[in-house]
């Protein structure tokens, strides 16, 4: 299956003047693993071990995973939905997972586990039992026959085997997602077709659970698992239960349905930065540390005969020498600040301590441009140090590059949705993930609320490129006014409770208004709507109420800007508190039928009048009755 280094000689005929080396003869391709299985686990050894090139792979897989997006359902089924993948199952990171186990095996299985309980069921009379039940309460005298569940029934006293029931329980709590380890799967591929089927072969550390029929095992294992166990079988899987994420490859390779793992293509690059590491450590071991030696001094002077220099060793036993210096260096080492006394001269050298000239930097740094570039991964992204001016058409051509990743994801969250709506009796969507954008693309963020504005671009679009969920936003809106409403009225309880809200609620809103809107207290600020007053009530004519005329002139679902919003209904607050009661009501259930986050705006604008507007004649009122105390002296004025 895989390229074997036997298959070409180790000299390679150049000319008529002999013979060279061959280049692709080296010691990295006659470590390349020639058997799948031998490569499935070097790829896993690689993956687990090597962390520069793991690194790599784990930004591309980060890099890709964006959000989920769901179509073709209504916005309740939108939300069940993202409640199912994101909360329960977890899919981003299962995704991740997944892409993971693609990227090192060359090769993804998953499947969905959907959870069930076991009952057995007695073939005479027909009576379900638990099978913890059956196993753990000795009146069932439960015996294990692989693959039969042996017991007797307390009701009809039958002994003899029980039919095994699964009954499918808590679906949506308890589903999950299984990945299957390629170690254990087996394919069958056709040639022609390129139709396959896939088993499992069962460990054998878990068919020896079975056989000796542990519990915990026997209640949750497959019925059909438990047969191919005892039939000492593989475990073949349904067509579509099981989905297969694997590489691509050159059509020449006979790969027989399995996908190339990608780390193979740069074996030797990482052979070549291990062989690196390798002598790097070895440097640090030796030459990190100086080497130290203690010698006796080299020979001085002369003894006057021959002119000869006297050497220390002729009077100096060697093995007192020794013990002497051990010794000293002993009691340095017990007693830094001790004076050492020695009867003869020494001297020291120091050898090594040149790790930081060894060390092969340089090629390190060099292999690890060349094995990200092989990777597939851009060196200045991986180190964090793209420029600006150069990341459009980088990233634009590494996610070309990449294509495949998404592909693959919005095949398998296909793939899953349609499971998951057999399995559950739920209406099928789609489900894919976002486009991978540059976060740093102002002009076209820009571009985009423009034209958005312009009502060009429809602003779910546009917010969701921005990575906002209008829908979502709307109810946010509305959930805001809702609780300012409350607030408003909260605060106006407690103002109608206080003596000065007493007198002022006696008072017509109206009179009020007018007396405030006249002659505002010093200081204070014009009430809202610009102006200093409110603007006056539509002419005869003009087709019926404020909230008419605005929906006839605008119509309900123009897109607007949330500044545009608070304006309008600045704007129809202050109309409707000045029309008659049963106008305004009129006017606001009309608003509510065709736009309730207008409706919702619109009444807490004029809750927020209205307690402006009694603040202000609170505080005038508060202040004259504070002037009639000090004319008489601090006695109350007369009633």
């Amino acid at each position: 299956m895989f390229f074997d280094s036997g298959h070409f000689s180790e000299f390679g005929n150049v000319g008529s003047g002999g013979s060279y080396p061959n280049p692709f003869y080296d010691i990295a391709s006659l470590s390349i693993p020639t058997h799948f299985r031998s490569a499935l686990h070097w790829c896993e050894y690689i993956f687990s071990l090597f962390g520069t090139y793991r690194a790599a792979v784990e930004r591309i897989i980060c890099y890709f995973v964006t959000d989920i997006d769901i179509s073709d359902a209504v916005e309740e089924e939108k939300q069940k939905w993202v409640m199912l993948l994101k909360d329960k199952l977890n899919i981003l990171i299962e995704l991740q997972n997944i892409l993971r186990d693609k990227m090192c095996y060359g090769n993804s299985f998953v499947s969905i586990i959907v959870p069930f309980s076991r009952w057995l069921e007695c073939e005479r009379c027909k009576t379900n039992f638990k099978f913890r039940e059956v196993y753990s309460n000795k009146i069932f005298k439960f015996e294990w026959k692989m693959p039969n569940f042996v017991a007797t029934c307390p009701k009809c006293q039958y002994r003899g085997r029980f039919e095994v029931r699964d009954r499918e329980e808590d679906l949506e709590d308890g589903i999950r997602i299984k990945r299957w380890s390629p170690h254990d799967i087996e394919i069958v591929h056709d040639l022609f077709t390129d139709s396959t089927e896939y088993y499992w072969r069962i460990p054998e550390y878990y068919k020896q659970q079975l056989r000796l029929g542990n519990p915990f095992h026997l209640e949750r294992a497959d019925l059909e698992v438990i047969k191919a166990v005892a039939n000492n079988q593989l475990f073949k899987f349904n067509s579509d239960s099981i989905f297969h994420m694997k590489e691509p490859c050159l059509s020449g390779i006979i790969n027989r349905g399995w996908g190339i793992p990608r780390t193979l293509t740069t074996f030797r690059q990482i052979w070549y930065m291990q062989v690196l590491r390798r002598y790097n450590e070895a440097i640090a071991l030796d030459y990190v540390i100086p080497f130290r030696i203690i010698t006796p001094p080299s020979p001085t002077g002369s003894t006057g005969i021959g002119q000869m220099p006297i050497d220390p060793l002729l009077f100096v036993n060697g093995n007192d020498f020794r013990a002497q210096v051990t010794n000293m260096i002993r009691k340095r080492r017990k007693d830094p600040a001790s004076i050492q006394i020695l009867p003869f001269p020494v001297q020291f050298q120091m050898f090594g301590a040149d790790a930081s000239r060894l060390a092969p930097r340089d090629l390190l740094e060099h292999g690890l441009d060349v094995l990200l570039s092989e990777v597939g991964i851009p060196v200045e992204l991986y180190k964090g140090t793209l420029q600006l001016q150069s990341a459009p058409h980088a990233l634009r051509l590494f996610e070309s590059f990449w294509l495949h990743i998404v592909n693959d994801c919005n095949r398998f969250l296909d793939w899953l949705a349609f499971r998951l709506a057999n399995v559950l009796s739920w209406e099928p969507v789609k489900v894919k993930l976002r486009k991978v954008t540059l976060a740093d693309n102002i002009e076209r963020q820009m571009l985009a609320v423009q034209l958005m504005m312009n009502q060009q671009l429809s602003p779910t679009s546009v917010l969701k490129e921005l990575g906002f969920d209008w829908a979502q936003e709307q109810r946010q809106l509305a959930e805001e006014a809702q609780f300012q409403f409350k607030m408003q009225n909260r605060i106006q309880e407690e103002m109608e409770g206080s003596e000065v809200g007493k007198s002022l609620a006696s008072m017509p809103l109206a009179s009020i208004m007018a007396a405030n809107m006249a002659a505002p207290p010093p200081g204070a600020a014009p009430p809202p709507g610009g102006g200093g007053g409110m603007p006056p009530p539509p002419p005869p004519g003009g087709g019926g109420g404020p909230v008419t005329n605005y929906l006839m002139s605008v119509g309900p679902n123009v897109p607007q800007t949330p500044e545009d919003m608070i304006a309008v209904a600045e704007s129809l607050a202050q109309q409707l508190l000045g029309s008659p009661e049963s106008v305004k009501d009129s006017e606001l259930r009309k608003l509510k039928q065709h736009n309730e986050v207008m409706h919702a705006l619109v009444k807490s604008k004029m809750e927020q009048i209205r307690s402006q507007v009694r603040s202000q004649a609170g505080n005038t009122a508060v202040g004259q009755y504070q002037q009639q105390m000090s004319a008489t002296g601090g006695q109350p004025p007369p009633m």
